[in-house]
Parts: C-alpha cells; sequence; structure tokens
C-alpha cells in the first residue's frame, strides 16, 4: 500500500506549481509493530462471527493493555467461542485450549483463517 500526495488548490496558485498525485517513500520505523496492519472494526466484527459461526480456527491479533502508553500485541491460534455480544465482547479460545480470552472487541486487531 502506497501514501499519496493529495493535490492542494489556493486561489492564486500558478498552473505550473501544481501538486498531483504521486506515490511517496515508505517511512521506515524501528519499532516496525506500530506499522502493522490493523482491520476495520466493521469488517473484525464480521469475521469474527463468521469464524464462530463456521467453527474455523483463525490466527487473531490481540492487544492487551498494561498501563498508560504500554501495550502487547500478540499472534494467538485458535477458534472463537461465541459471537461478539451486543456489549462488544467475544470469547476466543487458543488451540490448544489452555487459554480463553474475554476479549473486548476493539483489542482484535486483525483476524486471519488458520
Amino acid at each position: 500500500m502506497q501514501n499519496y500526495i493529495y493535490p492542494v488548490s489556493t486561489n492564486n496558485e500558478n498552473p505550473s506549481n501544481k501538486s498531483y498525485l504521486r506515490p511517496l517513500s515508505s517511512v521506515h520505523s524501528i519499532n516496525e509493530a506500530i506499522l502493522d496492519k490493523v482491520m476495520p472494526i466493521h469488517q473484525v466484527i464480521r469475521f469474527a462471527n463468521q469464524a464462530f459461526e463456521n467453527n474455523n480456527p483463525v490466527y487473531v491479533v490481540i492487544e492487551e493493555k498494561h498501563g498508560p502508553k504500554s501495550y502487547t500485541r500478540s499472534l494467538v491460534w485458535g477458534s472463537f467461542n461465541s459471537r461478539v455480544t451486543p456489549k462488544r465482547q467475544i470469547m476466543f479460545t487458543t488451540a490448544d485450549k489452555k487459554v480463553t480470552y474475554l476479549l473486548n472487541i476493539s483489542q482484535v486487531l486483525a483476524i486471519q483463517l488458520g
């Protein structure tokens, strides 16, 4: 995915100075976890409900808050035990059945079939 510069117009702009859409170079980060892809919340809800209905195992990226400005992200493989509730919570169990998470749907950043 590329970032683009959008044209900015002013009333007294010289036509030769117009900026057209052109790709920007990628921004490199020391901490690559910051640039992880995050799915929109409506897509997370839809994929989670579909995975539960079809009983599909999935990989889920979960973000846990440990304190102010302190987060960890983990990739977990397992299956959903419920649909997303009206309070936007969902249950997820790892494939080895050792850990069951009760997650707020905003903690789920991405879902991928496993």
